[in-house]
């Protein structure tokens, strides 16, 4: 992660940006007032997903149970997406 004051991140922010977005690298924008992070929507929207389904005492319980047998070497088998998704209308036709 790169660090930048105020001043530095305001008169490159354009390029910020487009780092942040095409490496996927954080920045640190810091001042006297605070710091805050530059991060890529995708990333945000997935750490916000991660943190719901993590609150989720239910999703939570299903996610360890899987870790468990998955480290106690039992196979999982995931039906298919077709399988999942077969009374659906199909958007595509």
């Amino acid at each position: 992660m790169q660090f930048y004051t105020l001043q530095q991140a305001s008169a490159d922010l354009g390029n910020l940006i487009a780092s942040a977005v095409s490496d996927h690298e954080e920045a640190a924008i810091v001042s006297d007032r605070g710091s805050v992070i530059l991060i890529p929507q995708e990333k945000y929207d997935a750490m916000q997903e991660t943190l719901r389904l993590l609150m989720d005492q239910r999703s939570l319980n299903a996610l360890l149970m899987g870790q468990a047998q998955r480290e106690a070497g039992h196979r999982i088998d995931f039906p298919a997406v077709e399988q999942v998704f077969h009374d659906l209308p199909d958007l595509h036709s």
